[in-house]
This record gives structure tokens, C-alpha cells and sequence, in this order.
């Protein structure tokens, strides 16, 4: 086993600097981006939860790493679900308060591999490293220290069974091309031929309303009426809506109370 040499008997040195050369000093210190223990000179503990350095590129702003990151963090609009920087939707686990233990290898991890009603970015190991150093660094922003365990309770994903599927809108007339995730209902929907939902009404959602805009509950409507009015190549049909059961519709997307859909 490596050792490193012992320096002056209760100095308190940084070990990390016995093997390694100093870089971006004006940025922080090795533990500001890498973490471990540099107050020991012994390899194990020096190195205890080290943060390898493809993942370290979140604390310094300016890095190509986290420039890419941060633009794939708004492209893909993980806030439609998750919440990092202290902005975004409560749907899916809040970035910025993680569980302890929870690693920057654990969050690739979880990306390369989604969960259940996350959309598959297929994403290659260089998008997902970039993204974990601005999901690192959004942390770090909103005041998130690695290894503490959150105070804020998990999130609960629950899911409806099939007799309350029957009732719901969303299921019925999107459900078999879309995909959806919500506070009151859970998951909805089986779908992946059409994109993801979640928080479609919110302002975290991508702008792919016709003219580049935001959805609406009004240009929501235009385009279920006349997909193909606003966008000519669209593989989507016209889906034909009762005034209520839009009203309804619009409740589910934007996670609003729905009385006639029963909940648990």
C-alpha cells in the first residue's frame, strides 16, 4: 500500500499537495472540488468519498464541462421534473437535496440508466459527465453540502390502478403515445412514441409550441383540434375533446385537483 511521508508532527498540511500538482488554487481548494480528507497522509482516508476529476469540473464556472452541461440541462429541461439551482418542478427528486451517500457516479449512473417514466435522452458518457458537473454545481449553488442527508422527505411516485385509469382523460385519448408524470396522480400513460409530458404547462417545459412558444392551455387546444394546421409534418392526429373533458385534460398537464378523476 502506498503511504504517503508524514509532515511535521500536528502541522496541518494539505496532503492532497504530496502527490498531486496545484491547479486553479484562485478557484478553491482540492476539497472544494474533489472532496476526501487532505488532513491525513494516509491513502484510504485522504482519499474517502474522493470525487474523481471528470466530475470535478463543477466548481470552476468558466470550464468547458459545465458550459456543456448547463446547456444540456436547458435543451433537455430536467427542471420539467426535478428541481436544481433552486429551480424547477417538484415532480421527480429535488437535485439540490440529495440523500447522503448519494455520489456523483450514483447520478450518471441514474441518467445512463432512467427510471421509470424519465425520458430516454440516450445520452453518450461525455453528455452524462457533463451533466452531473452542472447538476454538482447547481447543488453546490442552492447550498447543498455533499455526504448531508436531506432534511425535505423523498418524493413518493404513486401510480393509478386500472379501475381509475378508465376514468382518465389523459389516459385515454394520450396515453398510448405519451408519457406523464404528476403530483396528483403519479404516472400516467405507456407510451413512447410521442415526447414526455411532465409539467407541460409549466415554464420549465421545452418551448415547442407552434412559433417556438411556451404551452398553453389555449394553444393546447388549437393543436389537438389541427395538429397539423400548426406543424404540416406531424405524425400526431386530431383528437376530438368535449368541452369538459379538456377542461379535465388541462387539470391532469397541469397537475391541478381533478374531482371527477378518483384519487389515492
Amino acid at each position: 500500500m502506498l503511504l504517503f511521508t508524514r509532515t511535521e508532527a500536528g502541522a496541518a498540511r494539505n496532503s492532497c499537495l504530496q502527490c498531486h500538482r496545484p491547479h486553479y488554487q484562485a478557484k478553491g481548494s482540492c476539497v472544494s472540488c474533489h472532496k476526501g480528507d487532505p488532513r491525513s497522509d494516509r491513502l484510504r482516508i485522504a482519499h474517502h468519498d474522493l470525487v474523481p476529476a471528470r466530475f470535478s469540473w463543477y466548481g470552476i464556472p468558466d470550464s468547458p464541462p459545465l458550459i456543456r452541461g448547463n446547456r444540456l440541462l436547458e435543451t433537455f429541461a430536467c427542471r420539467r421534473c426535478h428541481a436544481t439551482g433552486g429551480k424547477g418542478n417538484r415532480l421527480a427528486s429535488n437535485l439540490d437535496r440529495l440523500p447522503a451517500g448519494t455520489t456523483p457516479g450514483n447520478l450518471f449512473d441514474s441518467i445512463r440508466e432512467p427510471a421509470l417514466l424519465m425520458p430516454e435522452f440516450r445520452f453518450d458518457d461525455r453528455q452524462i459527465t457533463d451533466l452531473v458537473n452542472a447538476l454538482e454545481a447547481g447543488g453546490k449553488e442552492a447550498g447543498r453540502e455533499g455526504g448531508k442527508a436531506s432534511a425535505e422527505p423523498p418524493q413518493v411516485v404513486h401510480f393509478q390502478g386500472k379501475e381509475e385509469d378508465r376514468d382518465n382523460v389523459f389516459v385515454k385519448q394520450c396515453g398510448s403515445c405519451h408519457r406523464l408524470l404528476t403530483r396528483n396522480l403519479g404516472g400516467l400513460g405507456s407510451g413512447g412514441i410521442g415526447p414526455n409530458l411532465s409539467g407541460l404547462l409549466s415554464e420549465h417545459y421545452p418551448r415547442t409550441a407552434p412559433g417556438n412558444a411556451s404551452w398553453r392551455a389555449d394553444s393546447l387546444e388549437k393543436w389537438l383540434k389541427n395538429p397539423r394546421q400548426a406543424r404540416e409534418q406531424t405524425t400526431m392526429r386530431p383528437v376530438k375533446l368535449q368541452r369538459e373533458e379538456l377542461a379535465r385534460l388541462v387539470a391532469v398537464l397541469a397537475d391541478a385537483p381533478v374531482p371527477s378523476v378518483k384519487q389515492r
